[in-house]
């Protein structure tokens, strides 16, 4: 089943359409087994990796991957991923950028936004701003947290 509309899917194609480089969308869930454990039950994973199933189809150079903590717990530990659903978005390299949630609604745009950054190799910043980044002393460790209105 698909979450995208027709009409959605076609405007990602067409937001993804610049994407140059390959992508992977490295997705993180848990319970894909079918048993569920009290209290560790990943509400929204099937409906991530849904979405995450029909943007990769909208482009030949997004790819999604996709391992389960029961599963392939090494894959969890190799990317830091410490909670579901999770995404890793990487590109030629891993830039360490990681998406949590589901990114439903105005948090979608924001995620095409990453995949689009990441198949150029580069984010679209202005001069300033990589002025600033480039004298900083030592690396930073950002998290942006968006509640649904």
């Amino acid at each position: 089943m698909h979450l995208l509309r027709e009409q959605d899917a076609d405007a990602v194609r067409a937001r993804l359409r610049v994407v140059t480089q390959p992508v992977r969308l490295v997705f993180f869930t848990e319970g894909s087994s079918g048993l569920i454990i009290p209290g560790r039950e990943c509400r929204y994973c099937g409906e991530t990796q849904r979405l995450l199933e029909d943007v990769a189809a909208c482009s030949d150079h997004v790819s999604l991957e996709v391992h389960d903590r029961s599963d392939d717990p090494q894959a969890f530990a190799a990317y830091g991923i410490d909670r579901v659903p999770g995404v890793a978005v990487v590109g030629g390299q891993d830039y360490g950028i990681r998406y949590y949630g589901l990114p439903a609604g105005y948090e979608l745009a924001t995620l095409l936004d990453i995949i689009v950054d990441t198949g150029r190799g580069s984010a679209e910043l202005n001069p300033e701003t990589r002025t600033a980044l480039a004298v900083l002393p030592a690396d930073v460790h950002l998290q942006v947290f968006v509640t649904p209105t």
